[in-house]
């Protein structure tokens, strides 16, 4: 099973010629349309495919099968994805369309993931207020009844992992991994298992690495990765907070962040880009950003292979798991690290929402509601009805500037 994942994973990313890109592109055209009915949400999935974008293709109609009319023979398992993502404004705006006809719980969950976008690209604050408005009063109905996520409940604090590789294969990644010509290091739980155990830790579930901004480039570590025949791009995240300016508008800019690579033996390896500000040496994707105390690198080894990773072991490890020397078998990575922070991303709080709301997974459901809870963006007074606000937006209202009366009191 892992090797012919891994195929079908090398084959989506790997370069195409002109007929099969094509003839996929027409497949995709005519697949979309019947399940949409609309043209230009249509062409846009062919154009992916055309373009050689097979893997976000993929995810587009994959998407539209359970979101057109074909989606009451596909199961109550709606696929975690944006589908906003690679998508001009202009289709945007058709799919905003295509979701406001139809009135299920998962359209208005993708609806969010729309209005998302709309948000980060918006140009005017005005219109930035009626959409944040907007989003809110869609994920406010859509969680009305949302229980309030018991923080003593085992399930929400950690999450449960099933190892999905053993020693052999752990070592065959790393190796695989060295041929790589960047000068990546060990992280995380990777480089606890590194220092503690002197080996991959028997609860784990992937392999951990970073690189420093300044040594990393997105072409040349995609092309490294192509040419070597045991790994192939998965995903990749990118990290995005939104800070607000002089004119009272949110925006920012996305920063390369994860990296997700797939082993052949079905290994999976997080490589996590680390940015310098200040004194602090930060990673994170689109959900989360771990800060750690800048660092240095030394020599390690980790189940007989040399590797590096942060010098002062202990800051690091105590920074990111509080009492490391302690051995846990159940982690999870958004509520067991104490130098978690998450970020103000509106399409990664779609997602959040949605696994909150939809997840088959309870214990999934309940740390992304406990989070969600924990971070403010659900509140509840009394016995009413639980509401969503966005907690960031108080406060933050630029000198001079009063409080846009299109948010609800508590806003700023």
């Amino acid at each position: 099973m892992a090797t012919r994942s891994f195929r079908v994973q090398r084959w989506l990313h790997q370069p195409h010629g002109r007929l099969t890109r094509t003839t996929l592109a027409a497949l995709a055209w005519v697949l979309v349309l019947i399940l949409t009915g609309h043209a230009a949400l249509a062409r846009e999935a062919a154009a992916l495919f055309a373009q050689g974008q097979f893997t976000t293709g993929a995810h587009r109609i994959n998407w539209y099968l359970h979101h057109g009319w074909a989606a009451r023979f596909m199961g109550a398992t709606v696929p975690l994805f944006d589908p906003t993502t690679q998508m001009p404004a202009t289709t945007v705006a058709t799919l905003d369309n295509f979701l406001l006809q139809c009135n299920a719980p998962h359209h208005r969950l993708a609806l969010l993931y729309v209005r998302a976008r709309q948000i980060v690209t918006a140009v005017d604050p005005a219109a930035q207020v009626t959409l944040m408005t907007d989003y809110a009063q869609i994920a406010s109905a859509l969680v009305a009844h949302l229980p309030r996520a018991d923080p003593e409940a085992p399930a929400a604090l950690t999450a449960g992992t099933t190892p999905t590789f053993t020693l052999k294969q752990a070592r065959a990644a790393v190796v695989a991994l060295q041929k790589i010509a960047m000068p990546w290091y060990v992280i995380s739980g990777t480089f606890l298992g590194a220092v503690r155990e002197g080996t991959f830790l028997a609860h784990d579930y992937d392999i951990d690495v970073g690189v420093q901004a300044n040594d990393f480039d997105d072409a040349n570590f995609r092309a490294q990765v192509t040419a070597t025949p045991d790994l192939t791009l998965v995903n990749t995240s990118q990290y995005l907070d939104l800070s607000r300016d002089a004119a009272g508008l949110w925006s920012d800019t996305p920063r390369p962040a994860l990296y997700s690579l797939l082993h052949a033996n079905g290994v999976g390896i997080d490589v996590f880009v680390h940015y310098l500000d200040g004194d602090q040496r930060w990673h994170g994707s689109a959900k989360h950003r771990w800060s750690n105390h800048n660092f240095e690198l030394a020599d390690y080894t980790i189940a007989g292979l040399a590797v590096r990773g942060p010098v002062d072991a202990d800051r690091y490890l105590t920074e990111n798991y509080g009492d490391w020397r302690t051995p846990v078998t159940r982690f999870n990575c958004s509520t067991g690290t104490p130098n978690v922070q998450f970020p103000r991303n509106p399409s990664a709080l779609s997602e959040s929402l949605h696994i909150a709301i939809r997840h088959s997974d309870p214990r999934e459901a309940q740390i992304a509601q406990l989070i969600l809870w924990q971070e403010g963006y659900l509140q509840k007074h009394g016995d009413a009805a639980t509401s969503f606000v966005f907690p960031w937006l108080q406060n933050a209202t630029p000198a001079g500037q009063n409080c846009p009366t299109e948010l609800e009191e508590g806003y700023c």
